[in-house]
């Protein structure tokens, strides 16, 4: 009887042992099912080009070119009010331009901790574009080179032309690590949210940022920890690939700041490996982080 009962009490706990494994199995996605989930919505993969590769495509307007870099969506819609606005016929495009870049310096300034606006200040007399160092992650995901986006068994792939760096989104159900240490693209996990890919990126390694192309780039910067949500959408006519990036850094900002970025598709484009260090004269290092 004894070793009946040790027998019965053995199955048992294997039975147990295998549905546990089997839940623990569900719980964690596999890389099918992340894959499957990714069929279910818009196709993100592909080459993805801003204006400075593309110039020559109708769909541009004017106010998209000081934008090559990512800016906030109020100086967009300023810029084309003025320039939709015949009051504004004698002045000039880069007056206007001028007039909405004012404007959107002025919302920055408003937005910024006191912390913030010593930063800016400090960062004016700096020609980032001088140093040959790779970019943190404001820089480089709104970076004006091709990106290409591409599938993994974690989720996503970004891969930048800009520096060649590339980053992962995590869509398998992982958290963030816990104590991560400050890292200059970070720490980023996806979802869906609709059609939209939405991107939670922590663990930040405090950079600079530019506040928009012009001939005088005024400088930002935000701070060690410093976290960043993405929010990808596809459009079509042409197909582009339209990007939201929300910035939160107590350290430096009142509230989140957002920037916007689009590219457009470009499967006739490759990569090609991105580097300053032939330049003649380059210096290898940008100057210390503010």
């Amino acid at each position: 009887m004894a070793a009946k009962i040790t027998i019965e009490r053995f199955l048992a706990t294997l039975l147990m042992a295998l549905g546990l494994a089997a839940c623990a199995k569900l719980a964690s996605p596999s890389a099918q099912s992340v894959h499957a989930e990714q069929q279910a919505h818009p196709d993100f993969t592909g080459i993805w080009s801003g204006w400075v590769t593309t110039d020559d495509n109708l769909y541009w307007q004017v106010e998209d070119i000081p934008c090559f870099p990512g800016c906030p969506a109020s100086f967009h819609s300023e810029l084309a009010a003025l320039l939709d606005d015949s009051a504004n016929a004698q002045k000039s495009t880069n007056e206007l331009i001028g007039i909405a870049m004012g404007s959107m310096i002025a919302d920055r300034v408003a937005r910024s901790t006191p912390e913030g606006l010593e930063r800016i200040k400090a960062s004016e007399t700096v020609d980032l574009a001088t140093y040959c160092d790779p970019y943190g992650f404001v820089r480089e995901a709104l970076n004006a080179l091709p990106i290409s986006i591409r599938v993994t068994k974690e989720g996503f792939a970004i891969d930048y032309e800009e520096w060649s760096l590339s980053r992962t989104i995590y869509m398998d159900g992982r958290a963030h690590p816990k104590d991560l240490a400050p890292q200059s693209l970070g720490h980023s996990i996806g979802h869906y949210e609709g059609d939209t890919l939405v991107v939670d990126t922590v663990g930040l390694k405090g950079d600079y940022y530019a506040s928009i192309a012009s001939p005088t780039i005024r400088w930002g910067s935000y701070a060690d920890g410093a976290t960043a949500v993405e929010r990808y959408t596809i459009k079509d006519n042409p197909r582009r690939l339209v990007a939201e990036l929300t910035l939160t850094d107590p350290v430096t900002l009142k509230e989140p700041y957002v920037w916007t970025k689009t590219w457009l598709a470009t499967p006739d484009v490759a990569l090609v490996k991105d580097s300053c260090k032939d330049v003649p004269g380059q210096p290898t290092a940008q100057p210390e982080k503010l």
